[in-house]
C-alpha cells in the first residue's frame, strides 16, 4: 500500500497517478495494488495528521504484475469530522442536511497498499428467508436484521422494476490520496455506514454514518487504517471493522454505543481489503485475506482464531461469501501455475481454476462473488483479457459442476469506430481526438433467487495535444497532454441471460474502477467508492449510491 508524504517527492507523476486510479492508460503504469485514506469535510471538517513511517510491501514479480489502487494528490489535514454534505435524490430534490457533532482525535497515516465463451442460464430458486422486503411509506426498508436475510424482495432489472438512482451522495468531499476502496455495511435500520481512509503523511481511517439526506457524520478511527472491511451485528447494534494498518498489521475492532474496542488481531504479517469480513449465523466472524508471502487464508474468529490456507501466490483482493450452512466460498486471482488464473475454493475441498486471465499483467483484479439459490451456486463477476491485448470483456460466470464453469459476456471493449491516441506524437503542435470505452466490474449482489451484476462503462472522449522538450536532447521528446475531456460514464445493471442492450443504466458520471456494495431487505443496492471525475485533479473524493426502483 502507498501513503504519500507532503514533504517528499511523489513516486509517480500526476498523469501516472491518474492512470493508476482509473486503469485506463495501459500496461506501462502497472504497479502493485494500493489503498488510501481520507478525511471528510462538509461545513467544517479538518483532520489533523500524525507522521508515520510505514512499511511498503510489494507483490509483483518478474513475470506477473498486479496493479490497482485509487490514488490522488491533495494534502488533507485530519481532525474529527462533524458532518459532510452531499446531494441526495431520496426525495427527488437536492438536499444539504447537516448535523454537527465534533470530537477531536489524531490518528496515524499509513501507506498501502480472456477467452470469452458465452452461455445463458437462469439462477436457481429456493427461498428459506423470513424477509418480506416490506417498506415504509417512503419506499425505505423497515429493517435489516439478521432474520431478514437472504432478501426475497424483487431486484431491479430483469423481470423486476427498472433500476434508478435513489440516492447519490458525497460521503467526504475532500480530495486526497487514498488506497483501494472504502468499505460499506448496513445498520439494523438499513442505513449505510462507510469506512474510508486517507493516505497523506501516514494512514488515517474514518468511520462515516449517514445521518440524513445528503448528510454524513464521520469520526476518526482509533488506529491507523490503510484499508479495512466492515460487517454489522444489526441485532446487537454493533459494528465490526477488520483494519489493515499498511505495515502488515491487521486488527479486529468492535464498535458499540459510539466507542471502538479492539477485539483481536491476526497473527503474523497480513493484508485485509474492503469486502473481506463476514459474520455468520452464530456470530462468528470470517475473514478472507493474504499474508506477506501471498498465501491466501480463510480465518474464523469466535473468541479465538482458526485458520486454513486456501491459495498460494494469491492476489491481495480475495472475495468471500458464506452459504446457509456458514460454509465459506472464496475467489481470487493467483499465479501458482505460472500465470494469472482466477481460482475458486470451498474449504476443505481443493481449489479449482475458474479461468485464465489471458495475460501476465493483472491490472483489473477486482471480482464479485455471490451464492444463489437453495444449492448456493457460486456466481462470479470478472474482467478478462481479450485475444487483442489491452482490451477486456466483462464476464459473468457460474459453477455448473466440479471444476466446471459456464461464462457469458456482459460487455466488451474495442468496439467498431473507437479511436485511441496510443502512438507518441512526432513533434509539437499535433492534436489527436480519442473516443473509446473502458469497462470495470464493480459488484455482484444476490437475493435468495436472483443475481445482479453491476459494472461501469466509461466513455473516454476528448482531444490531446502534443508537448515537446528539446533540451538537452538533440531530438524532441514529445508526449500528449489533455486539451479537452468530455468523458462520461454509466453504471449498468445486468443479470444472467441479458444482452448488452438490455442492461439498465442505474447511475451516470461515476469515475472509479472498483466499489463495495450491500443489498438491503427491499432489494436496494448500496455502493461506495472513491470517485475521480475528469478535470477535478488527481485525488478522489468518497461517494455513495443507492440503486433501486
Amino acid at each position: 500500500m502507498i501513503a504519500r508524504s507532503t514533504f517528499a517527492s511523489l513516486p509517480f507523476s500526476a498523469p501516472a497517478l491518474l492512470c493508476l486510479a482509473l486503469a485506463g492508460c495501459g500496461d506501462s503504469v502497472a504497479t502493485s495494488a494500493s489503498d488510501t485514506l481520507e478525511t471528510t469535510t462538509g461545513s467544517t471538517t479538518t483532520d489533523s495528521t500524525t507522521d508515520v513511517t510505514p512499511t511498503t510491501p510489494t507483490t509483483a514479480d518478474e513475470t506477473t504484475t498486479t496493479t490497482g489502487g485509487m490514488t490522488g494528490t491533495a494534502s488533507e489535514d485530519t481532525t474529527t469530522t462533524t458532518t459532510t454534505t452531499g446531494t441526495s435524490t431520496d426525495t427527488g430534490v437536492s438536499a444539504t442536511e447537516t448535523t454537527s457533532d465534533t470530537s477531536t482525535s489524531t490518528s496515524d497515516t499509513s501507506t498501502s497498499t480472456s477467452d470469452t465463451s458465452t452461455s445463458t442460464s437462469e439462477t436457481s430458486t429456493g427461498d428459506t428467508s423470513t424477509s418480506t422486503g416490506e417498506t415504509d411509506t417512503d419506499g425505505e426498508p423497515v429493517g435489516c436484521l439478521a432474520a431478514d436475510f437472504p432478501v426475497t424482495a424483487a431486484l431491479c432489472g430483469g423481470d423486476g422494476p427498472a433500476c434508478v438512482t435513489v440516492r447519490d451522495e458525497v460521503v467526504s468531499p475532500d480530495q486526497t490520496y487514498r488506497n483501494d476502496m472504502p468499505a460499506i455495511a448496513l445498520r439494523g435500520d438499513c442505513e449505510p455506514v462507510v469506512l474510508y481512509s486517507v493516505a497523506e503523511n501516514g494512514f488515517h481511517g474514518f468511520y462515516a454514518e449517514r445521518v440524513g439526506p445528503g448528510a454524513w457524520a464521520a469520526t476518526p478511527m482509533p488506529s491507523p487504517v490503510a484499508t479495512g472491511s466492515l460487517e454489522a451485528d444489526p441485532d446487537g447494534e454493533a459494528m465490526f471493522a477488520m483494519v489493515d494498518d499498511g505495515a502488515f498489521g491487521s486488527t479486529l475492532w468492535r464498535r458499540f454505543a459510539g466507542q471502538w474496542t479492539q477485539e483481536s488481531a491476526l497473527a503474523g504479517m497480513n493484508h485485509v481489503r474492503a469486502p473481506q469480513l463476514l459474520r455468520d449465523s452464530v456470530g462468528a466472524l470470517h475473514v478472507g485475506h493474504i499474508d506477506s508471502n501471498q498465501l491466501a487464508f480463510h480465518e474464523v474468529f469466535d473468541g479465538a482464531w482458526s485458520k486454513a490456507q486456501v491459495f498460494t501466490q494469491a492476489d491481495i483482493h480475495v472475495r468471500l461469501a458464506l452459504d446457509a450452512d456458514d460454509a465459506a466460498h472464496l475467489v481470487t486471482w493467483a499465479t501458482a501455475q505460472g500465470t494469472w488464473k482466477l481460482h475458486y475454493a470451498a474449504p476443505p475441498a481443493a481449489a479449482e481454476v475458474i479461468t485464465p486471465l489471458g495475460s501476465n499483467l493483472l491490472d483489473r483484479p477486482h471480482t464479485g462473488l455471490a451464492l444463489v439459490g437453495a444449492e448456493a451456486t457460486p456466481w462470479v463477476l470478472l474482467a478478462r483479457r481479450q485475444a487483442n491485448p489491452g482490451f477486456y470483456d466483462i464476464l459473468l460466470a457460474h459453477r455448473t459442476g466440479p471444476a466446471t464453469w459456464a461464462f457469458e459476456t456482459l460487455a466488451a471493449e474495442n468496439q467498431p469506430g473507437e479511436a485511441q491516441c496510443n502512438g507518441a506524437p512526432g513533434g509539437p503542435g499535433e492534436s489527436c481526438d480519442y473516443d473509446y470505452r473502458v469497462l470495470y466490474p464493480l459488484a455482484l449482489l444476490s437475493s435468495a433467487s436472483e443475481v445482479r451484476a453491476i459494472y461501469l462503462a466509461i466513455r473516454r472522449q476528448g482531444t490531446v495535444v502534443s508537448e515537446c522538450e528539446f533540451n538537452p536532447n538533440p531530438f524532441p521528446v514529445c508526449w500528449w497532454e489533455t486539451s479537452v475531456d468530455t468523458s462520461s460514464s454509466e453504471v449498468r445493471v445486468a443479470w444472467p441471460g441479458s444482452q448488452p442492450d438490455e442492461h439498465q443504466v442505474a447511475a451516470v458520471d461515476v469515475f472509479t474502477d472498483r466499489a463495495t456494495a450491500r443489498l438491503d431487505t427491499a432489494g436496494n443496492m448500496h455502493l461506495t467508492f472513491y470517485d475521480l471525475p475528469p478535470g477535478t485533479g488527481p485525488d478522489p473524493l468518497v461517494r455513495y449510491l443507492m440503486i433501486g426502483e
